[in-house]
C-alpha cells in the first residue's frame, strides 16, 4: 500500500516540475501573460453583451419560456441598434 502512495506522491512532484517547466517557457516565449489587460470599448461591451442574450435566448427557447424570450429580444434588438449607430 506505501509503495502506491509514493508512486502517486512522485507523480504529483513530476507534474509540478513540468507545469512548471511549462509556464516558465510560455513566459519565455510570450512574455507575461498575467493580468492579462485588453482595452474595451463601447462596441466590444456591446458584442459581448449580445453574445451573452443570444444564448441566454437560446436557452429559454428550449425551455419554452417565450415570455422570457420576448423580453430577452427586445434587448437584442436595442443592442442591434446602437451597434449600427456606432
Amino acid at each position: 500500500m506505501d509503495n502506491i502512495f509514493d508512486d502517486k506522491h512522485r507523480f504529483e512532484e513530476y507534474l509540478d516540475q513540468l507545469s512548471e517547466l511549462v509556464f516558465q517557457r510560455i513566459i519565455k516565449k510570450y512574455g507575461h501573460i498575467y493580468p492579462l489587460e485588453f482595452t474595451t470599448d463601447q462596441e466590444e461591451i456591446l458584442v459581448g453583451e449580445l453574445a451573452r442574450l443570444n444564448t441566454v435566448l437560446a436557452m429559454l427557447e428550449q425551455r419554452e419560456e417565450y415570455e422570457k424570450c420576448l423580453i430577452v429580444k427586445n434587448r437584442i434588438r436595442n443592442i442591434e441598434k446602437l451597434l449600427e449607430n456606432l
